[in-house]
């Protein structure tokens, strides 16, 4: 049985692995594994988009209502969710208004701030089985307290709530409930039982199954927040493009990666991309040459041809250029129609460039060393590398290495290890950095606003949202657990 366990895994994670530095590249910085919540501050209907037949004005309602409250007009925001729970025919659309409604009226966005009511709004669409309004309630049941109110009896509802929205499968309730049998709170203290909430959420952040094959997609960037990502300004972005349109190499190789990525100010352009590479790339740039194999070896913005992939892997490994060893490696384990699969020498270039540095590298090292693919296999070799591509911010080896440690492959089997490093894992994911983003830029100006998120964020576990709410509600900030409304 640990045979087959550990087969599985190993292909699994060396299929994601072999694929994890290219395909990452095409992914959009916004992008995502999961809904937004249907409440204020996210969408299941994305701005915009056209309504589904049958519904109307009802979604349009809720996608417009969802598109003011971003822009800011909360007063507009309002008047579109009242509508859209008036004319709603379809059950969904009239509960996700209801738990958008039931939000603004906690915050006092667009009205006065009414608990009562808020609360009012969540019960009805959590009956119904809406998961964010189940969600909700668990916070409001397990944040607040009224004067004669039983507290056993309160936190029994929010632990109830919050059981109801994980079996929907809402990412917070998931990770609300794995850190609450992290620890006992409420419920109790079971190390399984908070691994198997938390990987529930950690698979689908990771990205390793998709449809029975792994889906190679490194959505997670692990220097983590936009907030925390230098932005250059519109003068900054004129510079850098006049000193490589002069001739600075690196400038270039620079500027290329950023329109690859759309990062940094730059607005994601293969075209532009492509050119600022090639730049570089004419004078042997091996960063410029191992990007420009990456774009051809996924087809973006040019035909996919992993021969011409190849060429450039080679001349940037030949430089000793970590990704090109790392494309080399992907190119000898799948094969193309130039060069036979040679999984020697897949090993080989993987150990390069994780030499070099690489975290790809090292995963993809990992990898092989579990399988036992291209080299002996080694199960301790496997987490050696899977924790120094950890150790520089990879979030499928944590989820590797967490599966690893919960079921005793290559180390002694530790569930609390498994359960902080899955925890880790789903803290990376979108429900959570998407809500840290958003509270950061509420800060002082809507301090309830970012109460809100970051009270979300604490229900799930997140410490740093937990000293953050705290803040603001001991600073006299935000009043949004206050009765008196």
């Amino acid at each position: 049985m640990l045979r087959v366990l550990v087969v599985c895994l190993a292909l699994l994670a060396l299929l994601y692995g072999v694929k994890i530095a290219l395909i990452q590249l095409a992914v959009p910085e916004d992008a995502s594994w999961s809904q937004d919540d249907a409440g204020a501050e996210g969408a299941r209907v994305e701005a915009g988009a056209p309504a589904p037949l049958g519904e109307g004005g009802a979604a349009g309602d809720l996608s417009a209502g969802l598109a003011a409250f971003r822009a800011g007009d909360d007063a507009k925001a309002v008047a579109r969710f009242e509508r859209c729970m008036a004319e709603a025919s379809e059950p969904s659309t009239r509960w996700s208004c209801a738990t958008a409604l039931g939000e603004m009226h906690l915050v006092g966005a667009g009205s006065p701030r009414n608990m009562t009511k808020a609360v009012a709004l969540f019960e009805e669409a959590a009956s119904a089985g809406d998961p964010d309004a189940q969600y909700n309630l668990g916070i409001v049941y397990g944040a607040t307290h009224h004067d004669g109110s039983d507290l056993h009896q309160r936190e029994a509802l929010a632990v109830l709530q919050l059981y109801a929205a994980s079996t929907a499968g809402h990412p917070g309730a998931l990770m609300a409930m794995g850190y609450r049998h992290m620890h006992g709170y409420g419920v109790p203290q079971a190390c399984t039982t908070a691994a198997l909430n938390y990987i529930d959420v950690a698979k689908r952040i990771a990205s390793v199954y998709s449809e029975g094959m792994p889906q190679a997609v490194e959505l997670i960037r692990l220097n983590l927040h936009s907030k925390d990502r230098k932005v250059i300004s519109a003068s900054e972005m004129n510079l850098f493009v006049q000193i490589a349109t002069d001739g600075d190499i690196t400038v270039q190789a620079a500027i290329g990666k950023r329109y690859l990525l759309g990062i940094e100010g730059f607005k994601q352009d293969y075209s532009k991309a492509k050119y600022y590479l090639r730049m570089a790339a004419y004078r042997n740039h091996p960063a410029a040459l191992a990007l420009l194999g990456y774009m051809h070896c996924l087809g973006l913005g040019t035909p996919q041809n992993l021969d011409k992939a190849y060429s450039y892997f080679v001349s940037a490994a030949g430089q000793n250029e970590p990704l090109g060893h790392n494309g080399l490696g992907f190119i000898y384990f799948r094969g193309s129609n130039a060069q036979a699969r040679n999984l020697r020498f897949a090993f080989k270039h993987f150990n390069e460039s994780a030499a070099g540095g690489s975290s790809d590298g090292m995963f993809n090292l990992a990898s092989m060393y579990l399988t036992g693919t291209g080299t002996e296999q080694s199960f301790q070799k496997a987490v050696l590398y899977y924790t120094q591509a950890l150790e520089r911010g990879h979030t499928p080896a944590a989820y590797a290495l967490a599966v690893m440690h919960l079921n005793g492959i290559g180390t002694v089997r530790d569930c609390d290890t498994a359960v902080n490093l899955l925890k880790k894992v789903c803290e990376r994911g979108e429900w959570v950095t998407s809500k840290l983003v958003e509270a950061y830029e509420y800060g002082e100006q809507q301090p309830d606003k970012a109460a809100l998120l970051f009270l979300k964020l604490a229900e799930a576990g997140h410490e740093v949202a937990q000293m953050n709410a705290a803040h603001l509600f001991d600073s006299g900030q935000s009043s949004l657990l206050y009765q008196g409304a």
